[in-house]
């Protein structure tokens, strides 16, 4: 059986309904034919979120789930009912999701029960998918009370004090961990000015996962291009080898003529009447369709396969400039880059596609940049070190300046996770870009200092001081590395 697919509702008012910026974005990809798994890829949500968005808008009345190939649905006689609230724990208990666990540490010796441990791990093992409002068992229409009631039943199955004096294993930093996040997410979301900024993070985040998986998306339809392009000359005969070279021909008479020859000597010799000569077949007439030479007919042939070639190369390169304008006549600023970069590959030639394309390509990036960093400026004040060095390195990765390789190494130095080989590379760009800024000189120290490299700290910090040797933040490092 087919799998289902979620179906836009005719004649809901979706602005009379409280959606958060994942489910706004997700409703523009529903298009009746994407399923619930050709909607994450399309939108680079992971699937958890995507099922928890498509269960919010059935639940609306906004989608229904039905057979791809089923008319569409007729208009809903009563107004939607109000959703249903799911609790957090519930949506894992419901079985829907697989484990992301290795079901072998269900085995660890711990004063759980196996239903405590499938809970703890279920949830640690997604903190990278949960929002805070997923992460509680909400919706972004929940009120204050709302939110205060989901936390304390989370708080009541994770806080580590209700296992006081129970040995817990390695249960017990990822009930920490847990626990720590549950309460951000309820601090976060009970204050109005920061659950406001936070629904803004959601935003950004929701506009670059998608712009990621049309990038993704782009680099695959830019392969399939390259096989059919492929397939197209492999369809036209083959060019035709050079011609070979005439077989060598014989110096001397050949045996019938010397044959021949004898023969009317003898009558001669004799006397005899002359033999009829044998008639010899005459050369049948030119067709006018026959060339006059091998060499002529395989440069035809040659010419032939190239008009095919180029036709159906031009064919490609044409559907892609078309879908790149029409994504520009909605705004869609990255799947027109992506399609005119895949145009250019079947028209390299073409000067004014290339400029059209890194035109698109520059609008494309500077809203991918600007986005990336609104999510690295609201983990930085978060404290989500890790989070940000990877946002950072995004912004570095389009606009390669001085500051963004800076931050991401900065990011990186405070991160626990953080490698410091990579910070120290940032931070080595960002002072080859801009020499006379220090803070990228005194991130490099830190950095040196935090990997044991006491002479490699003293060496860097020495070359800030020749640039600038009253800078305050350079004198405080020169001090920790002995000078």
């Amino acid at each position: 059986m087919a799998e289902k697919v979620p179906r836009l509702v005719p004649g809901v008012d979706i602005h009379k309904l409280k959606l958060d910026p994942m489910d706004g974005f997700l409703m523009t990809r529903i298009d009746g034919k994407l399923g619930p798994k050709d909607l994450g890829r399309e939108t680079g949500l992971p699937d958890f979120s995507v099922a928890r968005a498509l269960e919010k808008l059935e639940k609306l009345g906004v989608i229904q789930l039905v057979d791809p190939n089923a008319p569409p649905p007729p208009p809903p006689q009563a107004p939607p009912a109000a959703p249903e609230r799911k609790s957090a724990i519930a949506q894992f208990d419901a079985g829907l999701l697989a484990p992301k666990y290795d079901p072998k540490e269900l085995e660890e010796p711990a004063d759980l029960t196996p239903e405590q441990k499938k809970r703890i791990l279920d949830f640690y093992y997604r903190l990278d998918d949960l929002d805070h409002y997923t992460l509680l068992g909400t919706t972004s229409e929940a009120d204050k009370k709302g939110v205060k009631r989901a936390y304390f039943e989370l708080a009541a199955t994770f806080h580590p004090d209700r296992f006081f004096k129970k040995e817990l294993g390695s249960f017990k930093p990822k009930m920490e961990a847990l626990f720590n996040r549950i309460t951000e997410a309820h601090d976060t979301l009970v204050d109005p000015a920061t659950r406001a900024e936070y629904d803004a993070y959601l935003a950004e985040v929701a506009t670059t996962r998608g712009m990621e998986a049309m990038l993704e998306r782009a680099m695959a339809d830019s392969a399939r291009a390259a096989a059919e392009a492929e397939r197209a000359a492999q369809a036209a005969p083959p060019p035709p080898p050079s011609a070979p070279s005439a077989p060598p021909q014989p110096t001397g008479p050949s045996p019938e003529e010397l044959q021949r020859r004898r023969k009317a000597l003898a009558r001669r010799l004799t006397g005899g009447a002359r033999a009829p000569q044998p008639s010899r077949p005459q050369p049948a007439p030119t067709s006018p369709q026959r060339y006059s030479n091998p060499q002529d007919a395989m440069d035809a042939l040659k010419r032939r396969y190239e008009d095919r070639l180029e036709s159906a190369t031009q064919a490609h390169a044409q559907r892609y400039i078309q879908a790149a304008e029409d994504a520009l006549a909605k705004n869609d600023l990255v799947a027109a880059a992506t399609s005119f970069s895949i145009a250019t590959k079947f028209a390299p030639d073409d000067a004014d596609l290339a400029m059209r394309a890194q035109e698109v390509k520059n609008l494309a990036d500077k809203v991918l940049s600007e986005s990336y960093l609104k999510q690295a400026q609201y983990e930085e004040r978060q404290g989500h070190w890790f989070e940000a060095s990877r946002s950072w390195e995004k912004v570095a990765k389009i606009k390669d300046d001085a500051p963004s390789h800076e931050r991401t190494a900065n990011a990186l130095l405070h991160s626990p996770e953080g490698d410091l080989h990579e910070a120290a590379e940032h931070a080595k760009r960002a002072i080859t870009l801009a020499p006379a800024v220090i803070e990228s000189h005194v991130t490099l120290v830190e950095i040196y200092l935090k990997a044991g490299l006491t002479a490699s700290a003293r060496r860097a910090a020495e070359a800030a001081n020749a640039l600038d040797p009253k800078h305050p933040a350079l004198q405080a490092v020169l001090k920790r590395v002995g000078k």
